[in-house]
């Protein structure tokens, strides 16, 4: 191991050089992956990025800067703190600058609607920003700023300044699928867990459950309003245990989801056994309860990779789509909380 000047013990930072020697191609190869891998075969692309990864390779930002005058930070733009934040899109677009050889710093947008504009507008003035990346939306009064601005911009997801996803974000179809799936598993009495009125995506989802149980000729046994906490789930909970007729529950996210099964279990409900109950978001913990909840995934990674590269792509000059970056197709994943109705009842 070689040893660096600042003392015994420290490892001296990998250079691109050891990169190239490791995967077997030449130090400019390695540049041009660190600029823009689209360009290169993808055997090429693997082997570099096995490098990088065993090396633990960190580019030199500010050398690199210095070098070829090319920023290299980028600004992902978030709003005040707030428990519903995607920490998953940001986990995925950070990725994908990291991958392309950026730097990230992350900045809460706090304050009125001017105040947040006028925080724009500074960002966008900055000399030292190669790109950034919001999650959003941007202020009217800093539309006319960033058309004179020479400092990219992508505005990533749909989502207002607090938080709540519109478009394809809040896209509510998955519940209608849901309510398909358990009525295949002989469920004819359901309830819904809805959550907070303000969100579209909770009220479109709760509108997708009532077309469903329509369609189907089902019964909804009824509808409590939570706040997305499981606190608001568990008071849910408890009222359901009281409807003898109810054997699914559908859920408008997974922490409501887990009080309602706490609240049964309490009342000793045994789910699935007497109750399937259905989640959405799945979270990562969502597949190591107990039972593992059934959910709706959200592939909000790769949206956020699509957004950051959307952004790397504008910083370097390439054409890119105007179209709004959508999320892709929502997907169900069965798990041990949802089973076929009980043989006792379930019956409309």
């Amino acid at each position: 191991m070689v040893q660096s000047a600042a003392g015994p013990g420290r490892s001296k930072a990998s250079t691109i050089y050891d990169v190239a020697d490791l995967a077997g191609v030449s130090h400019q190869t390695v540049s041009r992956y660190l600029r823009d891998k689209s360009k290169l075969k993808p055997a090429t692309v693997e082997r570099v990025e096995m490098a990088l990864s065993e090396l633990n390779y960190t580019p030199n930002l500010a050398a690199r800067s210095l070098r070829s005058r090319e920023l290299y930070r980028v600004v992902v733009v978030v709003p005040e703190a707030s428990l519903y934040f995607p920490a998953r899109m940001l986990n995925g677009a950070s990725s994908a600058a990291h991958s392309a050889g950026y730097r990230v710093d992350v900045i809460a947008m706090e304050g009125t609607a001017e105040a947040r504009a006028q925080q724009l507008r500074n960002l966008l003035s900055g000399e030292d920003i190669a790109g950034i990346l919001s999650f959003v939306p941007r202020p009217r009064s800093a539309v006319a700023v960033d058309g004179e601005s020479s400092v990219p911009l992508v505005v990533a997801g749909e989502y207002d300044n607090k938080m709540r996803a519109r478009g394809s974000l809040a896209d509510g179809t998955a519940a209608a699928k849901i309510v398909q799936y358990l009525a295949s598993l002989g469920h004819r009495n359901f309830f819904h867990v809805a959550g907070p009125a303000a969100w579209p995506s909770a009220r479109n989802r709760k509108a997708a459950y009532e077309e469903a149980i329509a369609e189907l000729g089902l019964t909804s046994v009824g509808i409590a309003a939570g706040d997305w906490s499981p606190a608001s789930g568990y008071a849910a909970g408890k009222k359901i245990a009281g409807l003898k007729d109810v054997t699914a529950v559908v859920s408008g996210n997974d922490q409501m989801a887990i009080g309602v099964i706490r609240a049964l279990h309490e009342r000793g409900i045994p789910v699935p056994g007497e109750v399937s109950v259905f989640g959405w978001d799945d979270m990562s913990e969502s597949s190591f309860l107990i039972p593992s909840l059934s959910t709706v995934h959200m592939d909000l990674e790769t949206l956020g990779a699509r957004s950051m590269k959307e952004l790397i792509a504008r910083i370097r000059g390439i054409n890119t789509s105007t179209e709004t970056l959508v999320l892709d197709p929502m997907e169900l994943v069965m798990r041990e909380s949802t089973g076929p109705v009980r043989a006792s009842g379930g019956q409309a």
